[in-house]
């Protein structure tokens, strides 16, 4: 006899309807819809939302220019050029400026975001790859891969105002602010240096796994998550202990992770798999994989309405999609094999479909008669 069980759903906006033999359907809603897919250039890497304009900018690295979105009607409305490739972005709002870190060109680019000119270039350290940026103290974070340091920079004046000893690969950055942490995440020495957000001194390191390239913390929970993108997986860090306390498995090639606004799932772009893992934070497990495009990598929010903004590096151009998640799917249902399989089978008597007379199994197995065998299901 057939058994219904759980069938993985592909990304659509309508239920899936699944037909098991004449036995039984099943509608299963569906995980994810894509809205848009966007080309904004060569290797787009970091992203960041304006939600007053209801603009994405996506800074396209072998372009050298920042690719200006409207999320309205989903076309690139604007390309503005900035220093030689760009990596990683963000947008603050109080200045009305976004900021790039131009990796070759080992500077910081500031650009108005009313006029979309450039406004300044900020000096730093050798190879810039990652930013972050705290709204409050109005100080911006730049991670130098190659120089192994931490350009601070004050927002308002551009001013930098210290360089902090991180190790090789410094990159992505980001902030607990309810501990006064800022973690830089180190991807070559595999490590994260833990700086003291009022002194600007190191006071601490956690080791992580290979490739480490991005991070995301929940400060209520006192948790960080960093992307292994060598291993695959991302570790969960307990910041009251600087230890890492799970490793949990994602897609090929993780390169980067957001926080859900509701904190209560991680989003983590597998460049080697096309998709982005939705990751419970209470339970620890991959929820689903949502498809995008080629090579994603950077991934965010858009606070206005919860769709994930996706970079592909790979084809150029910037996925959005709705996470149609209320929280972890169903786990498929295993087969269980039959205690039947591989004995005799045993004696049985179904109604002939002509007649309705009843047959015997043996009647049926020397095909002497047909039978309608879904009549009893």
């Amino acid at each position: 006899m057939e058994r219904c069980g759980y069938i993985a759903p592909m990304a659509t906006t309508d239920p899936v309807e699944f037909g098991v033999g004449a036995a039984c359907r099943i509608d299963v809603p569906a995980h994810s819809r894509k809205v848009a897919e966007i080309p904004v250039g060569l290797d787009p890497e970091g992203v960041a939302v304006d939600v007053a304009r209801r603009r994405a900018y996506v800074a396209c690295s072998r372009s050298d220019w920042v690719t200006v979105v409207d999320l309205e009607t989903h076309t690139a409305i604007a390309w503005v050029s900035v220093g030689k490739e760009p990596i990683d972005l963000v947008f603050d709002a109080p200045t009305d400026r976004i900021f790039t870190a131009d990796a070759h060109g080992d500077s910081v680019s500031v650009v108005d975001a009313e006029t979309l000119q450039l406004a300044a270039t900020v000096p730093v350290g050798a190879y810039p790859s990652g930013l972050a940026h705290d709204a409050e103290s109005r100080r911006l974070y730049v991670g130098n891969s190659l120089g192994g340091t931490m350009s601070v920079i004050d927002i308002d004046t551009l001013e930098t105002l210290a360089t902090v000893e991180a190790e090789i690969g410094a990159g992505a950055i980001e902030l607990d602010r309810e501990r006064r942490i800022i973690l830089c995440v180190n991807f070559i020495a595999a490590s994260v240096t833990l700086v003291n957000a009022d002194t600007n001194e190191p006071f601490d390191r956690i080791e992580v796994g290979t490739g480490a390239c991005a991070v995301g913390v929940i400060s209520e929970r006192g948790e960080a998550f960093v992307v292994n993108s060598v291993a695959g997986t991302v570790n969960r860090i307990d910041l009251a202990g600087a230890r890492v306390v799970e490793e949990l498995r994602v897609g090929e090639a993780p390169v980067g992770l957001t926080v859900a606004p509701a904190h209560d799932r991680v989003y983590v772009s597998n460049r080697g798999a096309g998709t982005v893992s939705v990751l419970g934070v209470e339970d620890g497990a991959e929820w689903t994989q949502i498809p995008v495009g080629d090579g994603p990598g950077g991934v965010t929010v858009d606070p206005y309405d919860g769709r994930l903004l996706v970079a592909d590096a790979g084809s150029g151009t910037l996925t959005i999609v709705e996470d149609l998640l209320a929280g972890r799917p169903p786990e498929p249902a295993l087969e269980e094999q039959s205690p039947l399989v591989g004995r005799p089978l045993p004696e049985f008597s179904l109604p002939d479909l002509h007649t309705g007379e009843l047959r015997s199994s043996r009647e049926w197995a020397e095909k002497r008669y047909i039978i309608n065998f879904f009549a009893s299901w």
